[in-house]
Formats: structure tokens, C-alpha cells, sequence
């Protein structure tokens, strides 16, 4: 049978409600720029010849390779040749749906918190029974027969239920296919967990006994992106969180670190083509 592909979509918002799902297939694509999501991405890899960057380290991706994103990674794909074609499966998963399928004895959404690692490497089985659930999802993609509106909620929490399995059994682990930096993972860190202070590079460079120049050269060459813009996409992140959480604005910018509203206000329409104010009216939760 002839395998459907989805046409590529540049966009990194969800137009459903639930859920999204894409079986792409490229030779032409080379790279998505760093990116985060307000909603889970599950990614799993099936062909091609792909570097993914992820929060300071880079994984030469394996045919099987799940890689569930949460909503503050930081995260990126370079294709490094078009030899073989690029095929992947890309799930979002809107967050409140997958904790409305959990219950207190299992979080579905374990995986993208409590994991040892970004990427998932799974055996050969676990491969051939998570890529077939994948498949089953695609295949209601337009059903509206008997059970239309609750079969789909039983592969979610099949899916998920077998990635936290395999979180838990499977010891293969994808560390001879990581690059990582040391410092890199230090800064990183620093910044994650000073997020909410007001960064700057002399205190990170004093951080990691390096000079200026020498940490900004190494940062853009580990994570191809500045230190700076880096800084404050990791602060608009966790200000769009605290806005769904339904925060006012004017303590938002103070709890993520801004200077003043105005320096908020300008990197916020930038990075996500509207302001503060809108996407507090438009996309947080009912409370």
C-alpha cells in the first residue's frame, strides 16, 4: 500500500484542539531554526541522516529514536545530507489532554519531565509496537465511525503507556551518538536555574572562569545561537507559562528577569509576532 504523507507545515502552533499529528517525508528541508512549543511534541524518527539539538547537547538520531519535547526545551534539526529521505512522525499533544487521560497512578506525561536523557533509544520490538500505534492514529485521522470520539484517546494512553515502559525497562541508551560540551551543559543549567534574575554575560562568564569573548565564541559554536538570544528565549518561555497560568502581566515581566516592561514588551511581540496583552486575552486558561 502506498504510504500517505502529510504536506510540511512551517507553522509551531496547534490549529486542533487535542492533538495534531504529521507523517512527513523530505529530500530538500535542512534545517528548522531553535524553537519551543507551548504544547508536548513526541518525535519519532524513522529515516535520514539528522543532527537534534536539544537543550545543549546533539544527537546523531537512529531509525527508532523517540524524542518527547516539553514545552521549555529549547530544541532544533539539521539535516546533514539528502541521501536517504527524511521521514519522521511528529506528534503535539495539547497538555491538558494527555493530564485528562492520566490518572493519580499514572502520568502520561512522565516522559517529558522524568527522563534520563532527550532521546528515547528503543529495542526492536518496542520500535515495531510504538511506530504501529503511531500508525493507528494516523489512520482515524478522518473517521467518524462508531467510537470516533473516544478511539483516539485509547491509543494515546496505549502510546504512552508503552514510552513510559520503555523509560523504565530499556537500558539502551544513545550516549556514543551525543555531542555535548561540558561547559555548555554548565551554562545551560546556570541560566535555567537563574532564569527569573536579570542574566548578564559577566556573571555567566565569571560562572564558568572563561572570558567574555571566549564564552560567547564557544556558545555560538555548541548551540548556533548567541548567548543572549538564548537568555531571553529561555525568559519569554517561561513568561508565556506563567501567562497560562493566568498571571498579570506586570508581574510577569518582574518574575522572569526583564528590566522594565518595555524590554519585555519588545522581545515578546518579536519573538512571537504578538503582544503580552494579546496573548494573555487570547490563550490562557480559563482559571
Amino acid at each position: 500500500m502506498k504510504k500517505r504523507y502529510h504536506d510540511y507545515q512551517t507553522r509551531q502552533q496547534m490549529h486542533a484542539k487535542d492533538y495534531e499529528i504529521f507523517y512527513y517525508s523530505d529530500s530538500t528541508i535542512e534545517k528548522v531554526s531553535l524553537h519551543h512549543h507551548d504544547f508536548y511534541e513526541c518525535f519519532y524518527f524513522i529515516s535520514g541522516n539528522v543532527s537534534y539539538y536539544i537543550e545543549g547537547k546533539t544527537y546523531a538520531l537512529k531509525p527508532g529514536d523517540i524524542v518527547p519535547v516539553n514545552t521549555t526545551e529549547l530544541h532544533q534539526l539539521i539535516v546533514k545530507d539528502h541521501t536517504v529521505p527524511y521521514e519522521r512522525i511528529v506528534l503535539w499533544i495539547d497538555k491538558n489532554f494527555l493530564n485528562s487521560l492520566s490518572t493519580d497512578k499514572t502520568d502520561l506525561a512522565e516522559c517529558f519531565y522524568n527522563k534520563k536523557d532527550y532521546v528515547i533509544r528503543l529495542s526492536l520490538d518496542l520500535q515495531q509496537n510504538i511506530r504501529s500505534i503511531f500508525h493507528k492514529i494516523i489512520s482515524i485521522e478522518n473517521y467518524e465511525g462508531i467510537g470516533s470520539d473516544i478511539l483516539y484517546k485509547a491509543y494515546f494512553v496505549e502510546l504512552f503507556v508503552q514510552i513510559s515502559m520503555a523509560l523504565q525497562h530499556n537500558s539502551i541508551r544513545p550516549d556514543a551518538d551525543v555531542k555535548k560540551s561540558n561547559m555548555i551543559t554548565d551554562i545551560i543549567e546556570y541560566i535555567n536555574n537563574h532564569i527569573e534574575e536579570e542574566l548578564t554575560i559577566d556573571a555567566l562568564s565569571e560562572h564558568v572562569f572563561l572570558s567574555k569573548y571566549h564564552l560567547l565564541r564557544e556558545f555560538k559554536k555548541h548551540s548556533g545561537t548567541t548567548i543572549h538570544k538564548y537568555i531571553i528565549q529561555k525568559k519569554l518561555i517561561l513568561a508565556k507559562e506563567l501567562i497560562l497560568k493566568g498571571i498579570p502581566i506586570t508581574e510577569v515581566f518582574k518574575q522572569c528577569g526583564f528590566g522594565d516592561y518595555s524590554n519585555f514588551f519588545r522581545a515578546f511581540k518579536k519573538e512571537y509576532g504578538v503582544t503580552p496583552k494579546y496573548f494573555y486575552s487570547n490563550f490562557r486558561q480559563d482559571l
